[in-house]
């Protein structure tokens, strides 16, 4: 009796281990053989044709390509789009801004912060590519990514979810098939954790130090400022965001008018962090006393949905009014405020008195520089040292660019008592809307 009870247990006991053996080899295999099976899918394909990615960006949570293909046919065009597979059961298209350049056709990310969001994503790797849809034609042309920037490969952390992070890589790579060379834009997301000194959001009070800002009696812009950083900063992180301030009591004293670009300044203390959004706290002046009321400033070529539902929640939560300022307004409070053909007249002047080479500043390009040098690249962002009045931003040519909006919460004779005595409800709008967003 004893020893048919040892062999059933025995029994028992290989019949396990060999089922477990199988179950740790079929989750180790399929993936492989998944895998292979969709790098073959996309191969097939793909034209041999390489499409150039000119710059591959990511501004806030989203990812970015501007490239060209050479030689299409204007008259035989029909659309263009940027596309996303897994090779197997995920594929997803958006939309791109293109014009033709002789036989060059030239692209765009039509929106900067919309379209391919990263954090939508699922764990798993992704194809990127150029879809070209062609007269008469049944089925589009796939055009895989060759680097021709200078830009190293990207590694990005998605926005903390309930204490939870996830990380994506993306880079170029090259494959060898039917002895041919393949350049492919490749993606792969997993979980990972955050590193210490990458952060989800920066918060920047305006000015500081030796810089007041706006003054009305013993009030200065900067100290209200800083007290909004920190009261956003503590309502976000009960939230379970990760928030750094790029001034506190710590290293105010240090700052001024023109270093915000060194390498202890508020532009970099930004840039460092990898975050996806930047708040920054301002307040106008009164130059013009009948101006009154919040403006929040947006980088051009970007979805404003996010600032409009930010505008509507202060409104809606406080007694602030939205700005009367008609200048550069696209909304009810919100506003984009690009370089003017006269102001950049007037630069050029100022960098030939000088003796430096004008900056390459377009009617496209960000006037307020906290928005323009944070975004990097996604933004035209171009201080690289020529004006000596300023340090090189060391991060003007970066592919991270943080989403970066300017809140100009009134102004200071007419709007000072709102902003100070409704600093918990303003601040519980922004938080609230950034929520929703992030």
């Amino acid at each position: 009796m004893v020893n048919r009870l040892l062999k059933l247990v025995i029994l028992i006991f290989m019949i396990v281990g060999i089922w477990y053996g199988i179950s740790i080899t079929i989750k180790r295999e399929v993936p492989k053989y998944d895998r292979k099976e969709a790098e073959l899918k996309i191969l097939n394909t793909m034209q041999t044709k390489s499409a150039e990615a000119i710059n591959v960006y990511t501004y806030g949570k989203s990812l970015n390509v501007d490239g060209k293909i050479s030689n299409v046919n204007k008259d035989n065009f029909e659309s263009l789009k940027l596309y996303i597979t897994d090779g197997l059961n995920y594929e997803e298209n958006y939309n791109l801004d293109y014009s033709f350049e002789n036989n060059d056709l030239l692209f765009s990310s039509k929106i900067i912060n919309s379209g391919l969001v990263i954090d939508d994503l699922e764990n798993g790797e992704y194809y990127i590519f150029a879809r070209l849809k062609v007269n008469n034609s049944v089925e589009p042309k796939y055009y895989s990514f060759v680097n021709s920037s200078d830009a190293e490969n990207i590694e990005y952390y998605t926005v903390t979810k309930e204490s939870k992070n996830r990380k994506a890589n993306i880079a170029f790579c090259e494959k060898d098939y039917n002895g041919k060379k393949y350049n492919l834009l490749t993606m792969k997301i997993e979980d990972a954790t955050l590193p210490e000194n990458i952060y989800d959001i920066v918060i920047d009070a305006g000015h500081g130090g030796r810089d007041s800002g706006e003054i009305l009696g013993s009030v200065t812009e900067a100290n209200v400022m800083l007290e909004y950083a920190y009261s956003l900063k503590n309502e976000l992180e009960t939230l379970g965001y990760k928030v750094k301030l790029t001034r506190d009591e710590s290293n105010s004293s240090s700052f001024t008018t023109t270093n915000m670009y060194n390498s202890d300044g508020r532009i970099s203390i930004a840039c460092k962090t990898k975050a996806k959004l930047m708040i920054s706290f301002h307040i106008n002046n009164d130059a013009n006393k009948e101006l009154t009321g919040f403006e929040i400033y947006s980088p051009p070529k970007s979805d404003l949905n996010f600032a409009t539902e930010m505008a509507n929640q202060i409104n809606q939560l406080s007694t602030i009014t939205f700005s009367n300022n008609n200048s550069f307004k696209q909304t009810e409070g919100v506003y984009v405020r690009n370089f003017t053909k006269a102001i950049i007249k007037e630069y050029a002047n100022t960098a030939n008195k000088k003796g430096y080479e004008p900056y390459n500043i377009t009617t496209d390009t960000p006037y307020l520089y906290t928005i323009r040098e944070v975004g990097g690249v996604a933004t035209g962002a171009y201080v690289d040292g020529r004006n000596t009045q300023y340090s090189k931003n060391e991060y003007y040519k970066s592919n991270q660019g943080i989403e970066t909006y300017q809140l100009e919460l009134g102004y200071i004779k007419n709007d000072i008592e709102i902003i100070t005595n409704e600093k918990d409800k303003i601040v519980q709008a922004i938080s609230k809307a950034i929520n929703e967003k992030y």
